[in-house]
């Protein structure tokens, strides 16, 4: 008999082999996360998010790059992120959000992208990122693909906070909702078959957290050496920066609720 796909159930493809099992939370049980937080213009930071986001009060762009250990849905393993985030808020019919639209994450295994493309609507593409390196209290990561360099970041002359900050800066964490762009195209690349903004919900906890000095760097590729990511290189790089706000180094434990991941209206 052929097979027939159940309704209200989650796939993914290849879905001829049945549904899989539903995880309400993603847990990753160790995390180290580099912050770089800058402002820039706010029409530049405009151009890059979709409507109905604006941005928000402060153009505040996001560089960072995350140590995943432990990762419950990945059986105890682990992956790295190198990501950016513009500030944003979104004011549609139903939903109103202030927090974090997701520009762009490159990670270097292939489970968590296909899942959080294709369940989360996250942009999520394939990088070689080695753990970040640490000096003393200077740390610095980067990422490339095919031996080209596209992201590189610093934080300089970290030094610990203390508890009543870490605090503050878990509870902002917490209170910025994670939000992103569900496209899916036709097969014959002629429009979409979905097209929605998502509320990705996170619970970060902050165990250690360190403030420093930062820069970064967007390097500039050619579609030979990146291929699409040229593209997007392009466009980070017209994010220039007006000044830098915070590097931050923390580490912790971090819940996806995936469970009250939705679409926005």
């Amino acid at each position: 008999m052929p097979y027939k796909f159940k309704p209200r159930t989650g796939y993914f493809m290849p879905a001829n082999f049945g549904p899989l099992s539903s995880r309400r939370v993603c847990h990753y049980g160790d995390f180290t996360q580099l912050t770089i937080l800058y402002l820039t213009d706010k029409d530049s930071l405009a151009a890059y998010l979709p409507e109905p986001f604006e941005p928000a009060e402060e153009p505040i762009v996001t560089v960072y790059c995350q140590v995943f250990r432990e990762v419950d849905f990945l059986a105890g393993r682990g992956y790295n992120v190198v990501g950016v985030n513009l500030a944003a808020v979104f004011n549609g019919k139903k939903d109103n959000f202030t927090g974090n639209y997701a520009a762009i994450l490159w990670e270097n295994d292939t489970i968590p992208i296909i899942t959080g493309r294709e369940l989360l609507g996250a942009p999520k593409f394939y990088a070689d990122i080695p753990d970040p390196q640490k000096e003393g209290n200077n740390w610095s990561f980067h990422c490339s693909l095919y031996g080209t360099k596209l992201v590189r970041g610093e934080i300089r002359n970290s030094a610990p906070v203390d508890d009543i900050t870490r605090q503050q800066i878990e509870q902002i964490a917490r209170d910025s909702m994670w939000m992103g762009w569900k496209y899916i195209p036709k097969a014959n690349w002629r429009g979409s078959e979905l097209s929605f903004p998502t509320a990705i919900p996170t619970f970060p906890t902050l165990k250690e957290v360190w403030l420093g000095e930062c820069k970064h760097t967007f390097f500039k590729t050619q579609w030979r050496e990146t291929l699409y990511n040229s593209q997007i290189m392009t466009a980070l790089r017209k994010l220039k920066v007006k000044e830098y706000r915070a590097g931050l180094v923390s580490r912790g434990t971090l819940d996806l609720l995936v469970g009250e991941s939705r679409k926005m209206e």
